[in-house]
């Protein structure tokens, strides 16, 4: 430390006298060696902002990757990376792709057209790409919310027969990826699922929790996984952060996964969620209650959260308000249209909001209107969201409509108008059986 100080201290000062790979290693070799050194990486970063062009591909993904890993804010310099970068990427190994699109990911610094250069770079050399670097790229589209089918796909059609060469941490970052990005890949998740069950044991908390998340977001069934994850984080459970508690529980619920007596069946894992509950983010307070309504919903003998928590939780999942879509919008007015009078943004008793509510006779029927956030991918499926809201208020006993936008985008508006009719009406019967 005290050398990489003095180092620090001399070369701030001087850094116009570097070469690029000068810069580039130095900046590099601090990142790595996780040594603050604040004064030198703002030294290098105005440097090199101004001398990109004399920068080497491997040198601009070093850079890169050395400030996002120090967690260094660097925007001009990345801003000029990215500019220099995006029309050299045939020159980038494919470490150096993946690399620099996690850099931009982790650095949360929007870099859109770099994006598209590596994406469309990277599809016909996947196959070049070691597993580290194809778990790190499908997580950096991911993180960055950045939409790259063609580049998912052709991943997923590596990395299937190539799980087995994926850390634990790949495969729990691969899942999370596929399923944030709302990217169907059922060969790759039952690639991951086959491979990562007997490996549990070597999973970090976080990546059971994320790789469970995965899946009931993905609606993808796994079971035997998923049995492997809860007996695993049965035993470990008071390793696992608020988040990770949360995410974990949601994700049982939505994947309606009862198999996990290990999980939940003791008090373990709500003496934790007790315990921790002055950590627990909002999100997690409102997985934690959805959780509880399962729980609730499949009565299940399992301890329940303490009453003091379990406010927490629902005031948690109350406090979001909605805000009506374009497409909600279209629906209420056609079921004025039909001689409805809606009532919009109603809260049930459970605590979800529904999108509107209509009273037809004697009987409520909630209609539910979803756009593309709530599918997953190109598919038709639900999300774990959706699909776990849809199934609680039904449990509930409210007689649901789900209004899907490719359904509504591709009617008139009679055929809009016929469609609601027809829902309706089903809705109704399907409550009365």
């Amino acid at each position: 430390p005290a050398l990489l100080d003095a180092i620090a201290a001399e070369a701030a000062a001087r850094v116009r006298d570097f070469k690029p790979q000068g810069l580039a290693n130095t900046t590099w070799a601090y990142a790595t060696a996780q040594h603050a050194a604040p004064a030198l990486l703002d030294a290098i970063a105005a440097e090199a902002a101004a001398r990109v062009r004399d920068f080497k591909p491997q040198e601009l993904a070093n850079m890169a990757w050395a400030y996002a890993t120090a967690q260094h804010a660097a925007p001009a310099l990345l801003d000029a990376i990215a500019a220099e970068a995006a029309p050299r990427v045939r020159d980038f190994t494919p470490q150096g792709l993946a690399n620099t699109a996690w850099a931009y990911a982790t650095a949360q610094h929007a870099a859109p057209a770099l994006l598209d250069a590596i994406a469309a770079e990277a599809v016909p050399r996947v196959r070049d790409f070691k597993p580290q670097n194809l778990a790190n790229t499908a997580w950096a589209y991911a993180t960055a919310q950045h939409a790259a089918p063609a580049l998912l796909d052709a991943i997923a059609a590596e990395a299937a027969p190539r799980v087995r060469d994926f850390t634990p941490q790949g495969l729990a970052n691969t899942a999370w990826a596929y399923a944030t990005a709302q990217h169907a890949a059922p060969a790759l998740l039952d690639a991951i699922a086959a491979e990562a069950a007997p490996r549990v044991r070597n999973f970090t908390p976080q990546g059971l929790a994320n790789t469970t998340w995965a899946y009931a977001t993905a609606q993808h069934a796994a079971p035997a996984l998923l049995d492997a994850i809860a007996a695993e984080a049965a035993a470990r459970v008071r390793d696992f952060k608020p988040q990770e508690l949360g995410s974990t529980a949601w994700a049982y619920a939505a994947a309606d996964h009862s198999s996990c007596e290990l999980l939940f069946g003791s008090s373990a894992f709500v003496a934790h969620c007790e315990a921790t509950q002055a950590a627990f983010p909002p999100e997690a307070l409102c997985q934690l209650h959805q959780w509880q309504l399962w729980v609730e919903e499949r009565s299940a003998p399992w301890p329940r959260l303490p009453l003091p928590l379990a406010e927490r939780c629902h005031a948690a999942f109350v406090a979001e308000e909605g805000r009506p879509s374009r497409l909600q919008r279209q629906v209420v007015a056609a079921l004025k249209a039909l001689g409805h009078e809606p009532r919009e943004e109603v809260r049930t008793p459970q605590g979800y909001s529904l999108d509107a509510v209509v009273r037809i006779s004697s009987r409520e029927v909630a209609i539910e209107v979803d756009g593309p956030s709530h599918f997953v991918g190109r598919t038709h499926a639900p999300t774990g969201a959706t699909a776990l809201k849809r199934r609680q208020l039904r449990a509930a006993g409210w007689a649901l409509v789900a209004v899907p936008y490719w359904q509504w985008n591709a009617l008139d508006a009679a055929g809009q108008r016929e469609l609601l009719l027809r829902e309706l009406r089903n809705a109704l019967r399907n409550a009365n059986q």
